[in-house]
């Protein structure tokens, strides 16, 4: 169970880290650093739970009683005869069921390793492409292909359909490609995948693949436009919107929203003291450490913690009783007794104040008086 805890503590420090991206950061255009911050995030996300601090606080000592089992008799009766008394505790027996939240941490992993199977397997299509003979244009390798994915990269590997578009077209979505192998974008995807396949359960992590790919498509299409220009390029997304994708780990020149893209080729550019917005993640940073790794402990000047121990005849503990409450019952009831200590005599019995004596003997707790009162 503290693995499934320490997974809902990562999925809500990603919940709130992710809501300030979309509620602060989602609209400036400075896509490297909105890059950097949703990877930062998302390690964080997984490093704050794990992470264990211990704060330690000096508070004035406070005076502690302790306390010891007594013994009283209602009737006279007990009181003129010191009859011996006995209380015999009778354990109860609990019927045992199947625990099935036991079951959980296994369902978790087989989930778990199933989709990290089904991240192999697209990453062996991928490679099984790549063998073909390929073309090498500024660094990356063109792998012809007419079906399935197409116009699309993982790395330096480009899957293009070399009919369906013109030269200059071509020359594009070579540019726009090479933005995402330089910038090894599809490290970020494999990064993702990962994180999908360790918290599956939680939908926080599916709009972080969303919008990390959308940075990503932002990134390399400011690129690109810079050189073709901004109509020129944004008719082209237009033209190939028609284009589909079907594997998650490659980069689509059309996967992400068209009418986002762009609607970001004709924004306005952020102002640089605009960036100052990213330092107001810092106080949530440290909201999140001091929730999920601080532990605070209470402790008093010059008093160490000790624990309690039965102690020989020869080492007594004589401490003053603090306060006794009496009550008459009409049968043999348990009685609490605020008290600061008692010894252990040599033969197993547990003397208390008022001559009770307190023994365990074969599971049964026995008491009895040892004078009148």
């Amino acid at each position: 169970m503290e693995l499934l805890l320490y997974l809902l503590k990562v999925s809500a420090c990603m919940a709130l880290l992710f809501s300030f991206y979309l509620l602060v950061l989602r609209k400036l255009t400075f896509f490297k650093t909105n890059r950097f911050y949703l990877l930062a995030s998302l390690l964080l996300s997984f490093v704050i739970p794990a992470l264990q601090f211990t704060v330690q606080r000096i508070v004035e000592p406070v005076q502690r009683a302790s306390y010891a089992v007594l013994f009283e008799e209602k009737s006279e009766m007990y009181r003129q005869s010191g009859a011996n008394l006995q209380l015999k505790l009778e354990p109860i027996v609990i019927a045992k069921s199947f625990n099935w939240y036991s079951l959980l941490p296994y369902a978790y992993g087989i989930v778990v390793a199933i989709l990290l199977l089904v991240t192999i397997w697209r990453l062996f299509r991928l490679f099984k492409h790549t063998r073909t003979k390929t073309e090498r244009i500024n660094g990356l390798k063109i792998v012809p292909k007419n079906v399935g994915f197409t116009n699309c990269s993982f790395f330096n590997y480009v899957f293009i359909d070399q009919h369906s578009l013109t030269d200059t077209e071509l020359r594009v979505l070579l540019r726009h490609e090479e933005v995402h192998a330089k910038q090894y974008h599809s490290i970020d995807k494999l990064i993702m995948m990962m994180a999908k396949a360790v918290l599956w359960f939680n939908p926080i992590v599916y709009m972080y693949d969303k919008v990390l790919e959308e940075v990503h498509e932002y990134e390399a299409d400011e690129a690109t436009s810079a050189n073709f220009g901004t109509a020129s390029y944004a008719n082209l997304l237009l033209k190939l919107a028609v284009s589909k994708n079907s594997t998650p780990l490659i980069h689509n020149f059309v996967k992400s929203p068209i009418k986002e893209r762009i609607k970001m080729l004709f924004n306005a550019k952020s102002e640089d003291r605009r960036k100052l917005m990213y330092l107001f993640a810092l106080p949530l940073g440290l909201v999140l450490v001091w929730g999920f790794t601080i532990d605070v402990v209470y402790a008093s000047p010059n008093v160490g913690l000790q624990q309690p121990s039965l102690t020989s005849v020869e080492n007594q503990v004589h401490r003053k009783p603090i306060s006794i409450e009496k009550r008459s019952k009409d049968y043999l009831v348990p009685k609490t007794l605020e008290m600061e200590g008692a010894f252990l005599e040599s033969n197993g019995e547990i003397n208390h104040l008022y001559d009770a004596k307190v023994k365990v003997f074969d599971g049964i707790l026995m008491a009895k008086r040892s004078r009148l009162i």
